[in-house]
């Protein structure tokens, strides 16, 4: 009897003083639970390898201050996997929302591409968006920027290598 309760002492010792650090995930800024809710992730996969980790926070969806956006605004991190330099226009890569054409005819695609108004790269170490950063530390990180889409409600961010191949992640505007 005296085994069992020193034993049961001693494991309850042990438990509480032991770190919560399982529970720390939980207790993450208002800004990084939401941006987590409209991050993607997807893969570039080229002949059974993947060439691209492709992530991208869809910024419009957020509905906080700091994100008050008039443009259809992406944060999005670029990882190659075989390349040391993280570029993509060095990589021949470039981005492209894609949507469903309302003028659909035999003459007309069913899907056109929207270039992006712009492309700003954001260092690892900013500020405004350092909350979001954190999920991938060692890829390159991009401010997307497309013009508002006013009528199309499933935005479909595209990356492709102008060469071989492409990727797509599906957001759904609220």
């Amino acid at each position: 009897m005296y085994k069992t309760l020193f034993l049961s002492l001693l494991s309850t010792l042990f438990i509480a003083c032991s770190s919560n650090s399982a529970l720390k995930h939980f207790n993450k800024e208002e800004i990084a639970t939401r941006a987590m809710q409209h991050t993607k992730k997807a893969d570039l996969i080229y002949k059974d390898e993947i060439k691209v980790l492709f992530w991208a926070t869809y910024l419009n969806n957020i509905n906080l201050k700091e994100f008050d956006l008039e443009n259809e605004t992406f944060l999005v991190s670029v990882y190659f996997t075989n390349n040391q330099v993280q570029d993509i226009n060095i990589n021949n890569y470039e981005f492209s929302l894609v949507e469903k054409n309302p003028l659909v005819s035999e003459l007309e695609p069913e899907f056109i591409e929207t270039s992006p108004v712009s492309i700003k790269e954001i260092s690892k170490d900013d500020e405004k968006y350092k909350e979001i950063l954190s999920n991938n530390g060692w890829g390159k990180y991009y401010l997307i920027e497309f013009k508002e889409q006013k009528n199309n409600y499933n935005l479909k961010l595209k990356l492709q290598n102008k060469e071989t191949s492409a990727v797509q992640l599906n957001f759904e505007k609220s």
